[in-house]
């Protein structure tokens, strides 16, 4: 592994010719914004490139004009290649399969202060919001074109995952680096309008979901679970749920519980205050300081246990 300089990246992006471009598991919009809108960039500078991802894209992202160019595993038939680009993935085991596919050199772009250094090449920014931020003062320090398409895509992966501008992660840089998508035409009410659209039936689960929320340790932490049976209806569409219970006053920890099957759950943290990339971390997960998540091998009522007895 070598952490690279923004000058290492560009010269092995350079000197690839053909790439296959991922992102994790359970893209959210940061991933897929990212992805389709370096996919455009990449192709602008004449490379031969492949977009897969080893999941479901939630169809809220289709309205980016590349997302269709986005494949599956079982559809890519050629995995040679010159560089394996791994965007907004912490770790190997989260971009699937395609890690064991492609055996092309890994290069990572990413911001989780967690990042387990993985990759051939590692350029990691964990100051920025998003990896969507980093893609977007890449092109610009590069004098790579920006296109409306484009910026659209990196004003999505910047707005999601800084909260629209709302959270502690939102600096200066990215407030500027949202600026300049929108100086090339992105549209923030557009993609508002595409991310946080809902349906009836995902209300009706979120009223379900309502009745599960518990408080521990005298308010400071909120718990809302999903079990099997509510996670068969909402899917992997779960975006919102925690924001539920953040902003109650006493809460500092927020926590989303979602059933994978009896012996499994995975968990997604936010704070105010405390480290919860910390907390991940004893689990074997990770992210940052006031937003993290992690898989414990234990049901629901288990996974409650667990993480209570390490949060102080």
């Amino acid at each position: 592994m070598a952490v690279i300089t923004k000058d290492q990246l560009k010269t092995a992006l350079d000197e690839a010719n053909r790439i296959i471009l991922t992102v994790h598991v359970h893209p959210d919009g940061d991933a897929i914004g990212s992805m389709v809108a370096f996919y455009e960039a990449l192709i602008h500078q004449g490379k031969d490139v492949t977009m897969v991802v080893d999941d479901t894209v939630p169809s809220k992202y289709n309205f980016l004009e590349a997302v269709s160019h986005i494949k599956q595993v079982a559809d890519v038939r050629d995995w040679q290649a010159d560089m394996l680009l791994v965007l907004d993935a912490s770790t190997f085991e989260r971009i699937g399969e395609v890690g064991a596919l492609c055996k092309a050199p890994i290069y990572n772009i990413d911001h989780h202060i967690s990042n387990s250094q993985f990759a051939d090449g590692l350029y990691l920014c964990p100051d920025f919001a998003a990896t969507g931020e980093i893609l977007t003062y890449l092109c610009d320090s590069w004098s790579w074109p920006i296109t409306k398409a484009m910026a659209n895509a990196l004003y999505m992966a910047i707005a999601t995952d800084c909260g629209f501008f709302r959270f502690s992660n939102t600096t200066e840089q990215t407030l500027r680096m949202g600026a300049l998508c929108v100086a090339h035409g992105a549209e923030p009410n557009i993609v508002s309008e595409h991310v946080e659209v809902t349906t009836v039936a995902r209300i009706e689960v979120m009223k379900e979901a309502l009745q599960t929320i518990q408080f521990f340790k005298a308010g400071r932490v909120a718990i809302i679970a999903l079990d099997e049976a509510l996670m068969a209806k909402v899917g992997d569409d779960t975006d919102g749920y925690v924001d539920l219970i953040r902003n109650v006053d006493t809460v500092d920890i927020a926590i989303l519980l979602k059933a994978v099957d009896a012996h499994t759950t995975r968990v997604s943290l936010r704070a105010k205050v405390t480290d919860v990339n910390a907390i991940a971390n004893q689990f074997g997960g990770g992210g940052h300081v006031k937003a993290a998540g992690c898989t414990i091998k234990a049901n629901i009522a288990g996974a409650i246990e667990q993480l209570l007895a390490v949060i102080a």
